[in-house]
């Protein structure tokens, strides 16, 4: 799929049809595109399947009539059970009159956010796409960061193990940002030490150092919230341990009360208890068994009760 764009007074606006502009952008590029980005434009082949593969890292290639950006962006969010936050990779190609970008999905690259007037040149076109991924990512470490507060409220009393595998998806996302926002960074500074080869203007040097430390946010974002969750996950491990342990001493407690009063109320049920008790009133004889049965039970209770309580709960 092939978009035109160009710039008017600072804002990108889409082109008429057959109108070649400023920002020619191919998502999901053909063979036939493919093709005349190779021959036509000059872009190397290996270079353009990095462009469209999601695990490739963040770089800058400078080849004889253009310079070749690789950079990080997330994904769109799809909403599905599985909390999962993807990263994919884009190729910004910039020429002398014009920046060719090559994504793996029809994403829209300039709407996202309040998109600053700065950056109208074709290095500032490439500063744009990096400050729209910066603002995409910190867009969602926010929405990591709240769905993550809403299965901490949850997770402590939850009976299944979706919570778990929530927690579990967002880790292994927010393990994808932070390697995402780190090769960012790293590509900032790389663009930040050619300045001059690539034709940044002063302004858009000032764009790019603001660029840096959102990035540099990011990241730091990314890693905080990781951690968070991996202490979460421990806390729910132990939590979910000591739970189960004092479910088992309470049912070890009833076993122990209710083993006595097994046997006796066999006893009771058996034809030698009824001689035993032949010269009294069988409902005095079956009460005063009751009895005996709730005086066993309590002390057996008592017993259990003030053996596996701590010393000083012993003496107060």
């Amino acid at each position: 799929m092939f978009k035109c764009y160009d710039l008017i007074d600072g804002k990108v606006t889409r082109c008429p049809d057959g109108q070649p502009g400023l920002i020619q952008v191919y998502s999901c590029p053909t063979d036939e595109e493919r093709y005349y980005l190779i021959e036509q434009c000059g872009i190397d082949e290996h270079t353009l399947n990095s462009a469209l593969d999601e695990d490739e890292i963040s770089r800058v290639e400078y080849e004889q009539n253009h310079v070749a950006v690789i950079m990080k962006r997330p994904q769109d969010i799809q909403v599905d059970k599985r909390m999962a936050f993807q990263v994919s990779s884009l190729g910004a190609f910039l020429f002398r009159d014009r920046i060719i970008v090559v994504q793996s999905e029809p994403t829209s690259l300039f709407k996202h956010g309040r998109m600053p007037l700065r950056g109208n040149s074709v290095p500032g076109v490439l500063l744009r796409l990096l400050y729209h991924a910066t603002q995409h990512f910190l867009q969602h470490l926010r929405l990591i960061h709240n769905i993550s507060d809403e299965i901490e409220k949850k997770i402590e009393y939850a009976l299944t193990n979706k919570s778990l595998v929530n927690v579990f998806s967002l880790k292994k996302s927010l393990t994808y940002y932070e390697s995402a926002t780190s090769a960012n960074q790293l590509l900032l500074g790389k663009l930040r030490d050619d300045a001059s080869r690539i034709g940044f203007k002063p302004e858009e040097l000032e764009f790019l150092e603001d660029i840096g430390i959102e990035n540099k946010q990011c990241d730091n974002l990314a890693k905080i919230y990781a951690e968070t969750l991996q202490n979460m996950t421990e806390a729910r491990s132990s939590v979910a341990g000591n739970n189960l342990s004092v479910i088992m001493k309470y049912l070890a407690v009833i076993n122990i009360v209710f083993m006595p009063l097994t046997v006796i109320t066999g006893i009771g049920g058996m034809s030698e208890f009824t001689m035993m008790t032949e010269g009294i009133w069988w409902p005095h004889a079956y009460a005063l068994l009751i009895v005996l049965m709730v005086i066993i039970g309590f002390v057996t209770y008592r017993l259990v009760r003030d053996v596996g309580a701590p010393r000083n709960s012993r003496r107060r």
